[in-house]
């Protein structure tokens, strides 16, 4: 299970944006963390091993080095294998829209994934599909990544399988 971890963290920055500017001086950086509670605190540090059962914490930090304030940021994460995606715990600090995919990134879609099935009485049914199901998550940004520094930050939790 570490080395999947690990492994999604090493790929982040280069598969966790993409912008209209194929030249876009933006800089991404992924961090795990395990999420310890304690007394009814919530305390995070550094993920380097896992076990069944911890709940991680990804955090992705997107930096703006360039002279010129870039609309269009896309940030993608991961849901790694061995993990689960946890209901209602993708953040951003900015105005985005939230899209999840169950198909290993190749189509997205909004919250609730709604599924059709026909089942054998003939009887159509739609089909609710869990967030455990997810394997990404991915924010739109509303709002431009500022020049020289400007940051956006974004937050998502999986429990480890």
């Amino acid at each position: 299970m570490r080395n999947v971890i690990l492994a999604s963290l090493m790929l982040i920055p280069f598969i966790g944006m993409s912008i209209g500017h194929a030249d876009a001086p933006i800089q991404g950086t992924m961090q795990a963390f395990i999420v310890e509670i304690q007394d009814d605190k919530e305390s995070l540090k550094a993920a380097t091993d896992v076990e069944p059962d911890q709940l991680v914490e990804y955090q992705l930090t997107y930096v703006n080095k360039g002279a010129s304030n870039i609309n269009g940021l896309s940030v993608v994460g991961p849901v790694p294998e061995g993990t689960s995606y946890v209901s209602d715990t993708a953040n951003a600090d900015v105005a985005a829209s939230l899209l999840v995919s169950i198909d290993g990134g190749k189509t997205f879609e909004s919250e609730p994934v709604v599924r059709t099935e026909t089942k054998s009485s003939g009887e159509v049914v739609e089909k609710i599909i869990p967030p455990a199901e997810y394997t990404h998550i991915k924010w739109n940004a509303e709002s431009a990544i500022k020049s020289d520094g400007g940051t956006q930050f974004y937050t998502y939790r999986v429990r480890v399988k």
